[in-house]
């Protein structure tokens, strides 16, 4: 029986090693790499890039961690997988936390150039417990987030900000969302399938229930 090749697509400052349990738990498992981006490309012209990456001939399945997710999100406007799971992200602008939503306003996040934001995951994983307490987790982190061009982090920052993602554009999104989620609060999510306790980071700290949860979803008929 033909088992479909699942794609991954990380969040912000990450790299391929944000899936590194899940590329050996999920059979025919493929991480795509970022794209080069355009400094003029929104969120929708971006993904768009993606699809030469993609076998679309075949059944397949889409995963998105954090802003992968949103980018999953505009995916599907231009193919259509199998399965679709999102994984510490959000479904729609609705889900996003309040002061992220009005930063669009403000252009704050401007400020904030790509260095600094490699910076600010060097000085602020200092203080998250869920990362300091996990041996070589914080190096990790700060790893990932040096193997990304500043210049892609700043125009992350603000496709995110600026994504319109008004609306769910399929009903059958499967959702993994963790209960003490810091940057994407649980909260605001909707339908989603609880990972008690998990934290944004919960993929690589919580991995064994992440996968035990997203086996699950992609076996569901």
């Amino acid at each position: 029986m033909y088992c479909p090749v699942t794609y991954f697509i990380g969040g912000i400052a990450s790299d391929d090693r944000i899936f590194k349990h899940q590329m050996v738990a999920i059979e025919n498992a493929v991480y795509l790499p970022f794209p080069r981006h355009d400094k003029h490309d929104t969120m929708d012209t971006y993904v768009k890039k993606f699809i030469p990456l993609i076998d679309t001939t075949q059944p397949f399945n889409l995963v998105g961690n954090s802003m992968g997710g949103i980018m999953v999100m505009e995916l599907i406007k231009h193919i259509h997988p199998e399965k679709v799971v999102l994984i510490s992200s959000v479904k729609s602008r609705k889900e996003m936390p309040f002061i992220l939503t009005h930063l669009k306003y403000t252009n704050a996040h401007k400020l904030l150039p790509g260095k600094g934001f490699i910076g600010f995951i060097q000085f602020g994983s200092l203080f998250k417990n869920e990362i300091l307490k996990v041996p070589g987790m914080r190096r990790l982190a700060v790893s990932m987030a040096k193997n990304n061009d500043p210049g892609f982090l700043y125009w992350c920052v603000n496709a995110i900000v600026k994504w319109k993602g008004k609306e769910d554009y399929r009903k059958d999104i499967i959702h993994i969302h963790g209960t003490k989620d810091e940057m994407f609060p649980y909260r605001n999510i909707k339908n989603a399938i609880p990972v008690k306790g998990g934290a944004h980071s919960m993929l690589l700290i919580q991995h064994e229930e992440v996968n035990r949860l997203l086996a699950e979803s992609l076996r569901l008929n």
